[in-house]
Order: C-alpha cells, then structure tokens, then sequence
C-alpha cells in the first residue's frame, strides 16, 4: 500500500468519522488482495465473503479474522443448481464451459482440465437474514453476477458502488453478458462509472507459434468494471451514502474526483467544514496534480 494512500484514508477518517463500510464480496477467491484490503487494515469495515469452491474456501478460512466473515454458500438463483468446480479454481462457475468459445480462442485447456460438478442448494443475497443491507458489493462469479443483482434488490439498496466481473465474449454456456447485467444495474440505481481491468486475448489462427501473443491479443473477453450510485440525482443520496462513496473512491478504485464531488457535497449540507476538499486534494499523489500544484507541493 502507497503512503500516499495511508494518508488519504487518515484524513477521511478524520474528518468524515464514517461508520465502518459493510462490503460483500461474492466469489472471493483470495488469489489477488482486495481493493478494499487497506479498510481492513485499518479495522474500517466488515467483508461477508461467499466462496462456494471447496479449495478456496480452504484458503479463505486460513485468513478469516474479526473483520471478515466467510461462507462457503453459492448465490444464484434460489433452489437446487449445479456448481461446476474447476481444476483451475478460477474458472469455477455454475455454469458449464463453452466449449466453441475456448476453441476460438485457443483455450481449450478451459474444458480439458478436470471438472468436478457438484450439486447444492443455490440461495439470493434477500435470503439471507443475517446480512444487513451493504455500502459496496464486490463480485466475481464467472457468470452469476446477474442473478446476485437480480436476488439481492433489498440488501443492495443502499449500496453506494459495486464492482463486478462483466464478460464482454462468452466463456459459458448460457452465461448473462455485460449488457444484461448493465441493464440490472441501471435499473436499481447505479450507472457505469469506469473500467479497473479490462482483459482480451488472441484469436486462434495458424500463424499463431510466430507472433507476441499479449501484442496481438484483441478479442475482448472480460474486465472489472465500477458502477456508482447515479451522483445526478443526488438529493436522494444520503449524508451517511456521500461519506461511504467518498472513502470508496478514495480508497478501492482511485477515482479522486467522485470523492471531492461528495465532499463538495457534504459541504452544501453543513456536514463537514468547507476547508476539507482543499485539505483532500494536499493528500493526493502529485501525478494527479497539475503542474502548478506539484510545484507548490514540492516548494
């Protein structure tokens, strides 16, 4: 974690006194940190986790600590379903490869490793009366993000952001695409803000053992995107969602000016001093800073 990041998280702290960020994570596979990890570092929020994969689970639990909880639950839609545990754990889904996709893209390793189907009961997030409603939702499910969206309207309504997996070409049979899930989004409030990653790879062809693959890689397949609640009707945006959308983007997806929006925000409504957007922007990391700035930070 940057310095610079440790700074910005202080000052918020300071001076928005948040309650701590109730945060989801669905498929929680820990082969990557959180972009969140920081608040749990510095005992600012509680994770519900859901990892229905036997392995990772495993490696979940090695980590569980009084600000995480996890659970080894698949959410989709309500009843009995399918979960099909890859050999690669990351590619584990409930839904099934498919397979002209993979053979598109060369990958046909995706269906020739093992896969284990594994039957068990599918729940929604609604379903759940131990989980209160959330500040931000983080998911990926190779797939299910929809039907998380879909079962999850009540403890997804005061949700500030949410970060999901969105596949733009298909890997599974019978898998939702970005533009449903877009759609699902829009509809509860949220609109697209930005993209994190976004991956693409190469189309199989004969000549492929002469060329780079990462430079002629352009089939887009997936990527993280960041949705936010719609900032354009912001009179129905709550003080306590402002400073809980403030610490996300200042803290799990870099996006500075969604921050000093809110602060400005905050500021309109008495609730914070007029000074602390001035005083957030001293926290920044000079790159982001014009040339003016840097110089007088320097000075």
């Amino acid at each position: 974690m940057s310095r610079s990041a440790l700074h910005r998280l202080g000052f918020l702290r300071q001076v928005l006194a948040p309650e701590d960020m109730k945060i989801l994570d669905v498929g929680a596979n820990p082969i990557n940190v959180p972009a969140y990890q920081l608040l749990i570092d510095r005992d600012m929020c509680h994770v519900w986790g859901f990892e229905p994969n036997p392995k990772a689970f495993a490696d979940l639990e090695k980590a569980q600590n009084a600000r995480a909880t996890y659970f080894p639950v698949a959410i989709g839609p309500e009843g009995r379903g399918t979960f099909y545990a890859h050999e690669f754990a990351v590619l584990s889904s409930l839904f099934p490869i498919h397979k002209p996709s993979a053979d598109f893209l060369g990958r046909e390793r995706w269906y020739q490793k093992k896969v284990t189907p594994m039957e068990m009961d599918l729940v929604t997030l609604d379903s759940l009366d131990e989980l209160p409603r959330v500040d931000l939702l983080k998911m990926d499910l190779q797939g299910g993000e929809l039907a998380v969206m879909q079962g999850g309207r009540d403890r997804l309504s005061e949700a500030v952001a949410v970060i999901p997996e969105v596949r733009f070409h298909r890997m599974y049979e019978g898998e939702p695409l970005w533009a449903e899930l877009d759609l699902e989004l829009r509809a509860q409030g949220f609109k697209l803000h930005k993209f994190m990653t976004n991956k693409a790879l190469p189309v199989k062809n004969s000549q492929w053992r002469r060329l780079e693959r990462a430079a002629v890689g352009t089939q887009l397949l997936d990527g993280d995107a960041v949705y936010i609640r719609n900032l354009d009707e912001i009179d129905t945006i709550s003080s306590h969602q402002l400073k809980q959308l403030a610490l996300a983007s200042a803290i799990v997806f870099d996006s500075f000016d969604v921050t000093l929006h809110c602060l400005d925000a905050l500021v309109a409504r008495g609730e914070i001093d007029a000074q602390v957007p001035k005083r957030f922007v001293d926290h920044l990391p000079p790159e982001v800073l014009n040339e003016k700035e840097r110089g007088r930070k320097d000075a």
